[in-house]
């Protein structure tokens, strides 16, 4: 099989790992990223230990950086630290985050990053191992509280880096500041209009969204169903919602199991479910099928729970209902998507970096992030406080939702490897080919499984 330019790029840019690895262990930091043992001693804890140092730090377009941009003052003025904050896309971001850190640039001393960005950069030894920062009592704050995020959430930034070894384990290579499960999102008032109950199974979602799929509703032609459609991992997230329901997994024993019987027909129900989407969903990113259920022009949408609050402040405010994602053979089931904090190995301001991430990731900073946006806390307080019961209080039981599945259903779908974005890109090409009928499912899955294959062998 020909492995498309964008592929080969990829294994070029992974094949440097070793080289730029090694280069890290020479200079003097080890690539497991316990460098804060050879950090000066302190006396002992005080924010305005490293006052007078500057901070670079890359994020993502999301309500969270939004959130940091508006309180960074506050940050700023208890420790005395100058803070430079830029923000991009997340394609831009991505790119931009992976040239900076293969090339063993300190430019960027802290970022956000997620799991599958993680087992990449933790594999490379770009990203600080964070264990021997939580354990230094004179660098963490003792009122920060580590033990109240969410463990599962914790548990999904740990990894040993050997290929293919589960997550939950070793390193722990970034502090959780916003969490995303899968819901399935609903036009309350047009199921109503049609008599329709929310769907509670994946076949009652098809046949819900083949009954309204082309229907006039307040003015507009409305689809079925909407999501995203594109060819990169990302879309992957909400298609987990049917490949966990069919209890699918992508690799067993080193293998890849993206076509057993099981995963081919999680795959040939999400193809017969995206023929009720606007043919344009294809090409879709989260942003754009997110838009398109904004506009009013479909009645069913699965994707990040965390989206309420651009619901509900736009013209479908209060008309969207948020359920559990659909139940198959294997009963229900999430991806998780962290958002996250990474520090990076060869920054040469590690602790004013530290201090960057306990504050961004205390209690009363998430808890003020909530006025921004940032839904789904990754802190049990603050998921359960005040704050969050008021923020969402006229949102048709999003509170309770999203934390039904992030508590029953959320984990990390996939298996844990420093290539998972290069298979995850093998995978979601083949999913498209599939939804466009280029392909049948099984012809996509077991093409998608000999380039997974290809991908491990390598």
């Amino acid at each position: 099989m020909l492995r498309s330019a964008h592929h080969r790029h990829r294994r070029s840019a992974l094949a440097g790992i070793a080289l730029l690895s090694a280069g890290l262990v020479l200079s003097g930091c080890a690539a497991d990223g316990s460098a804060s043992e050879t950090q000066a001693p302190l006396d002992g804890f005080d924010w305005k230990n490293f006052q007078g140092q500057e901070l670079n730090l890359l994020m993502s377009e999301h309500p969270y950086s939004n959130a940091i941009k508006a309180h960074l003052d506050e940050f700023e003025d208890l420790t005395g630290i100058d803070v430079n904050l830029e923000t991009l896309s997340e394609t831009d971001y991505m790119v931009k985050l992976l040239t900076e850190l293969q090339s063993g640039s300190g430019n960027y001393d802290a970022f956000m990053t997620s799991q599958p960005m993680n087992y990449q950069y933790a594999a490379a030894g770009w990203v600080e191992d964070l264990r021997p920062w939580i354990k230094d009592e004179t660098r963490t704050s003792p009122d920060w509280d580590f033990d109240d995020f969410y463990p599962a959430l914790i548990d999904s930034l740990r990894w040993d880096k050997t290929e293919y070894s589960g997550a939950g384990k070793g390193g722990l290579w970034a502090l959780p500041v916003n969490e995303e499960g899968y819901a399935l999102f609903y036009r309350k008032d047009i199921l109503d209009a049609a008599g329709i109950a929310v769907p509670q199974t994946i076949d009652e979602l098809l046949a819900a969204a083949k009954q309204l799929n082309g229907t006039e509703y307040d003015g507009h032609k409305i689809s079925g169903f909407v999501s995203r459609g594109d060819k990169t991992y990302p879309t992957l997230n909400p298609f987990s919602t049917f490949l966990l329901a069919h209890g699918a997994k992508d690799i067993v024993d080193g293998k890849a199991a993206v076509n057993s019987p099981e995963a081919v027909a999680a795959t040939q129900q999400w193809v017969d479910l995206m023929q009720y989407a606007p043919k344009a969903a294809s090409t879709y990113t989260w942003y754009e099928a997110q838009q398109d259920f904004i506009a009013g022009n479909a009645a069913f949408y699965i994707d990040a729970d965390h989206m309420a609050p651009d619901f509900e402040k736009s013209a479908i405010g209060g008309k969207v209902g948020y359920a559990l994602p659909p139940e198959g053979p294997a009963g229900r089931g999430s991806s998780m998507w962290v958002w996250s904090l990474g520090m990076n190995a060869a920054s040469e301001h590690k602790d004013a970096a530290w201090l960057f991430m306990q504050w961004a990731s205390s209690k009363e900073t998430l808890t003020s992030a909530i006025a921004n946006g940032n839904m789904n806390p990754t802190r049990q307080s603050v998921a359960q406080s005040p704050e969050m019961s008021d923020a969402t209080a006229d949102w048709g039981g999003y509170n309770e939702t999203w934390q039904k599945i992030l508590s029953d259903y959320a984990t990390w779908a996939y298996t844990p490897s420093s290539t998972w974005p290069e298979i995850g890109d093998a995978w979601a090409i083949e999913l498209q080919s599939a939804v466009l009928g280029q392909k049948t499912a099984k012809q996509a899955a077991d093409d998608a499984a000999d380039e997974i294959d290809q991908i491990i062998s390598e």
